[in-house]
């Protein structure tokens, strides 16, 4: 396959979603460790525009991508426990192509009940389950408050925050209060009836997935040595301090948080969404921009490249 080409997005230079080039590209070849995966579907996330906007550097030309589900097609030397045909998901750089090459290590069999798309849509899982649990240590009975809980982050978070018996607050729109109670979640929140501070009582920890002003507006409903626990962006110190609460990263990504959600996934204790789908990579950039514009909404984007 080392002289075949396969079609590919390419960036050369940082800028709109204009910037989006459908290529092709050689195969990539499987190194020791690695497998070649025939990408079926890809998540679309905050970060692929992000990056493509120059906000956070990546050497170019690149291939956008951090997630993909799709299909075994070759294996490198010391791979083992994965083989030709197996149908995989999990963290996959430059999945806006055909072919992607991964460390094996990444990468987990698909379960049956899962459609590709949602299996592209698993990676607000791993966010989610390293947040909470490696960095914020949530534990049964406390009470927190995640921002965003239809969110491709949120609904992960809800889940798995219930599902640890935590007492979960979570705000959301109005479209989506219905959707965000089925995911286990004892109280949803309207942020657009009215400010969220004005609608609760205190909690054990905030899980801010939205940045800006929500972060700020956050430390007013942590409760005194409790904690605002980041994944956009991180409040002044001296507010924090002010405050007498703790203010933490937590945008860890761990092999071993990916291997708890799907543990989880297995068992159907928790379940992605997919929010909207589009088909071939020449809709790449109509999907960026629907990440980047389209509001408020329950689930992942997802772009399908290829039949199964």
């Amino acid at each position: 396959m080392r002289n075949l080409h396969i079609p590919a997005i390419r960036v050369h230079a940082y800028g709109a979603s204009d910037q989006l080039f459908l290529e092709e590209v050689p195969v990539p070849v499987p190194a020791k460790d690695e497998v070649l995966l025939k990408i079926v579907a890809s998540g679309v996330n905050p970060i692929d525009w992000k990056i493509r906007e120059g906000m956070m550097q990546h050497p170019l030309p690149f291939t956008p991508g951090v997630e993909a589900s799709g299909v075994v097609t070759a294996v490198g030397d010391g791979v083992f426990g994965m083989k030709i045909g197996d149908e995989v998901y999990g963290a996959v750089d430059g999945s806006y192509a055909a072919y992607a090459v991964a460390p094996a290590v990444q990468l987990y069999h698909k379960p049956l009940h899962l459609s590709f798309e949602e299996a592209a849509a698993m990676g607000g899982g791993k966010t989610a389950w390293g947040a909470l649990f490696d960095v914020a240590k949530l534990t049964k009975g406390q009470r927190i408050l995640i921002h965003a809980g239809a969110g491709g982050v949120g609904l992960f978070a809800v889940q798995l925050a219930f599902n640890a018996g935590a007492y979960v607050i979570a705000t959301a729109s109005a479209e989506n209060m219905d959707f965000v109670t089925s995911l286990g979640a004892n109280e949803v929140i309207d942020y657009k009836a009215a400010p969220f501070e004005t609608q609760m009582s205190p909690v054990d920890i905030v899980f801010d997935t939205v940045g800006g002003e929500t972060t700020n507006r956050s430390i007013a409903v942590v409760k005194p040595g409790g904690l605002l626990l980041c994944i956009v962006n991180m409040p002044t110190p001296e507010k924090v301090e002010a405050a007498g609460i703790r203010a933490l990263w937590g945008g860890t990504k761990t092999v071993t948080a990916m291997k708890e959600i799907d543990k989880l996934l297995h068992k159907e204790l928790i379940k992605p969404y997919v929010r909207k789908v589009f088909k071939s990579l020449s809709h790449a950039a109509a999907a960026q921009d629907y990440s980047q514009n389209g509001g408020p909404g329950r689930g992942k984007i997802v772009l399908r490249i290829s039949e199964e």
